[in-house]
């Protein structure tokens, strides 16, 4: 009996401690008024500064191309254009490691680049979001495995060669060879494809994964002042890499 009285005693001591501490007295609110703020000569001249070199620095000319890359097709210009520009900077950012291909995902490429001058605000466009470069290794079983969500989104890659029958698979090559289930193959994409993301799904739980700084958007960029500082035009083409007979 003691002990029950005992233990009372400290309940209701704890729940008065815990009421003190957790009721509200009072609260008040103030209002901002937002035609105040915009009435402000200061705010509004700071605002516009900013837009103007916004702008300025978006509407820059990076790169020049002879035609419109185009996302439309089974194997598609603008796929091809931008796989090899992530190929391009894999090779400055895993300088020790020879990437074995290039994979993303179709969904990712939201509009066409303009044929004639490309800006910065183009490569905004095609590319919204804050996507990093990610190198992944991955065994050839896995990577047959994902080549049937390829064949059936049309996904833009570098480095292999598919042939399908409408859904499929006919013939598989990685570098000119046949993918083999139990050999190691490193795969330059996305860290949001490697985690699994638009069913990416044979990407997770790799051998390793190796991370860079650079985002996809910026891989893009810096590839066509490279190929500008070069006084090169970016060519459209295809190749013959993806083959889907129906």
């Amino acid at each position: 009996m003691k002990g029950k009285i005992l233990y009372l005693i400290t309940l209701v001591f704890v729940l008065e401690s815990c009421s003190k501490i957790y009721i509200k007295q009072e609260q008040n609110f103030t209002h901002l008024n937002l035609k105040d703020v915009s009435s402000n000569q200061k705010v509004n001249a700071e605002l516009i500064n900013y837009k103007l070199k916004v702008t300025e620095e978006t509407e820059k000319t990076i790169a020049f191309s002879a035609a419109v890359l185009k996302k439309e097709g089974d194997e598609t210009t603008l796929g091809n254009f931008v796989c090899d520009a992530l190929m391009f900077a894999a090779k400055k950012e895993f300088a020790n490691i020879k990437p074995d291909a290039v994979l993303i995902n179709r969904g990712g490429l939201r509009v066409n680049l303009p044929a004639g001058n490309i800006k910065i605000i183009n490569v905004f466009e095609l590319m919204p979001f804050e996507n990093e470069l990610v190198l992944v290794k991955i065994t050839g079983q896995k990577l047959l495995d994902g080549i049937a969500l390829v064949i059936e989104k049309k996904h833009p890659f570098f480095g292999l060669f598919i042939k399908a029958d409408n859904q499929k698979l006919l013939e598989a090559k990685i570098n000119g060879e046949n993918i083999e289930p139990q050999k190691l193959y490193t795969i330059i994409t996305s860290d949001y494809l490697a985690s699994g993301g638009d069913s990416f799904v044979f990407f997770k739980t790799p051998i390793t994964t190796e991370k860079s700084n650079l985002k996809i958007r910026d891989a893009i960029i810096n590839y066509c002042i490279y190929l500008s500082e070069n006084k090169k035009q970016i060519i459209p083409y295809t190749d013959g890499r993806l083959q889907i007979s129906k």
